[in-house]
């Protein structure tokens, strides 16, 4: 879709008056967000303290200098970097991760306080709780309302209609002066500039004007390395990082033997339920190509009937799968056996989905660079699972790839958490289940 010429309704969001532009820099402002939230989590409900204390025996300080106080103001900086860290992750919507951010931020500091006091005081936390999730809602509205970031075109004669569908202001710009009111410059780090335009970026960079690579900003918008003609120029950025890695697998073994014996109790009602309604094993076992290539036994809640031929994936309204199957599938619940592979190291909680050895075969020989995705360990739901669910057909595992290549660059723990909320959004929704 060619940028230019640009849209009227573009060009009278971007001439935003100076009044909307100056509130609209205080509410993106880190220090705005930070002081309002302290201000209204922590200060005022102290100031407020004493009216509430000698009536209710909850509000009551555990010591004279409660600790509470500053528990509560460690939360909302940890939801605050939480959600900083976040929000800016393709298809991420920041209203709808505000409350679960502030509930694990929350949740996580009073187990570390319970650790430590025998008894909690609830006062700083229910405020605290309350003002943060209020004060961060009513930025992020505000945010949304009052204009579109501006990004400058520079060299750049079309965008992709993805790009063009994000709520984004286009400017193209081919004047070596300095744009006013614009967020960012972008460039196309594949074609060479003068050197007029190196001292235009270079002067942009000087007034903390951001300029990013077409590339970048393109990943950032639809959640997707894009494979080149010559994609070995892109993977020397697909390295895991190794420490993260590391304790990735620490964090996956702990939280899967806590979750053991709730599994396992859910387990052993949808084993029965399984051989209740078709004969065989209640357990679906499957080689599948997992970290580095190698090879493991994955488990699965059985779904088909064994009596039923069909294709090696499985198809729109297969024939083969039993009515209790078509609900763990919806559900994800057929996933559940896979936390024995997590415990064993074969998988992660989250990382891209193994697929089975024939498939894995198949795509390796007619996508060259598909092994690059057995670089982190293959995960019980992923980066590509949560957007585009189950797919077998070869383009659509090209762009599974592209999912799955961005999950690797931007490997972390905040991406983790991403993805973590919007796979309860698909076990709620059902999407991509077969």
């Amino acid at each position: 879709m060619t940028v230019h010429p640009f849209h009227l309704h573009q060009q009278g969001a971007y001439r935003q008056s100076r009044i909307r532009k100056v509130v609209h820099q205080l509410v993106s402002s880190n220090r705005v967000a930070i002081i309002g939230v302290l201000l209204l989590g922590v200060v005022i409900p102290e100031l407020l303290h004493p009216l509430f204390a000698s009536e209710q025996a909850w509000a009551r300080p555990i010591a004279p200098l409660d600790p509470m106080l500053y528990a509560t103001a460690a939360a909302l900086l940890l939801a605050h970097l939480m959600l900083r860290r976040t929000s800016p992750l393709p298809f991420v919507d920041a209203k709808i991760i505000i409350l679960p951010v502030f509930t694990v931020a929350f949740a996580t500091v009073m187990f570390l306080m319970s650790l430590i006091f025998r008894k909690l005081g609830f006062y700083h936390l229910a405020t605290g709780f309350l003002a943060g999730i209020i004060w961060n809602t009513g930025l992020t509205v505000l945010r949304s309302r009052l204009g579109c970031p501006v990004l400058a075109l520079v060299g750049i004669p079309e965008v992709t209609s993805e790009m063009q569908a994000a709520r984004v202001i286009w400017l193209p710009w081919n004047q070596t002066r300095m744009p006013s009111g614009v967020h960012a410059i972008v460039y196309d780090s594949s074609r060479d500039y003068p050197p007029a335009w190196e001292r235009f970026f270079a002067r942009a960079v000087l007034r903390n004007i951001p300029v990013y690579d077409l590339d970048h900003v393109s990943e950032m918008m639809t959640g997707r390395v894009r494979l080149r003609s010559k994609p070995e120029l892109v993977f020397g950025q697909l390295l895991p990082s190794l420490p993260y890695l590391r304790l990735k697998r620490i964090l996956d073994f702990s939280l899967a033997l806590f979750l053991l014996p709730v599994v396992l109790l859910i387990l052993a009602c949808c084993c029965l339920l399984i051989r209740l309604e078709s004969r065989g094993s209640p357990i679906f076992r499957q080689t599948r190509v997992g970290y580095q290539g190698r090879l493991f036994t994955c488990y699965k809640l059985r779904t088909m009937r064994n009596d039923v031929a069909g294709p090696l994936y499985t198809q729109e309204r297969d024939p083969r799968i039993t009515r209790l199957g078509h609900f763990l599938r919806m559900s994800r619940l057929d996933e559940l056996p896979q936390i024995f592979n997590v415990l064993f190291g074969d998988m992660s909680w989250i990382g891209p989905r193994p697929e089975a050895l024939r498939l894995s075969r198949d795509y390796d020989r007619s996508i060259p660079f598909y092994c690059y995705r057995h670089s982190v360990r293959p995960g019980i739901s992923g980066w590509a699972a949560v957007h585009q669910g189950n797919v077998a057909l070869a383009d659509a595992v090209t762009v599974k790839l592209e999912y799955d290549f961005y999950y690797i660059k931007y490997f972390s723990i905040w991406l983790d958490f991403a993805i973590i909320l919007m796979t309860v959004r698909t076990m709620v929704t059902g999407f991509g289940s077969r």
